[in-house]
């Protein structure tokens, strides 16, 4: 939680830090599922977003859930964000995701390998489609009043 001070201070206006999800190398489950304020200043959080799915948040955007679940999942999961909560979806990946022919080191744990290399080869088709199916701005004008 410290980091949001250090964001705040630093001059940013809004983090994308949190992902309000169980996971075994990060998450924060009990987190809002939407914008708020993590501390008594006015840094603006906007999570990755989730859906809802008996009492859990599931990963609904970005990622290697991106990757691993068919497209039709994802999109699926977030346009029921987007016309049940009346939301905009906060989409994410990294650089990286777009390599598919990335170094792969020996020795890796299957699970690690698994989780960085699945479906690596899809994920540049899957991104344009993403572009295509939905509209897309900047986070500053979708989220803080005096950017509109």
């Amino acid at each position: 939680l410290w980091a949001f001070d250090v964001l705040h201070d630093a001059g940013y206006r809004y983090s994308s830090s949190v992902y309000p999800i169980k996971h075994d190398h990060y998450g924060m489950p009990d987190a809002p599922r939407f914008a708020f304020q993590p501390r008594a200043h006015d840094l603006l959080e906007l999570p990755a977003t989730t859906m809802k799915f008996l009492g859990r948040n599931v990963p609904a955007s970005g990622g290697g859930y991106f990757r691993l679940f068919p497209y039709r999942v994802s999109s699926w999961m977030m346009r029921k964000v987007h016309r049940q909560d009346g939301k905009a979806c906060i989409f994410y990946f990294h650089p990286w995701e777009l390599d598919p022919e990335q170094p792969r080191p020996a020795g890796l744990r299957w699970k690690t390998r698994f989780r960085h290399y699945v479906n690596l080869s899809r994920m540049e088709q899957r991104l344009t489609r993403l572009l295509d199916d939905f509209q897309w701005d900047r986070m500053d004008r979708i989220f803080l009043d005096d950017a509109r």
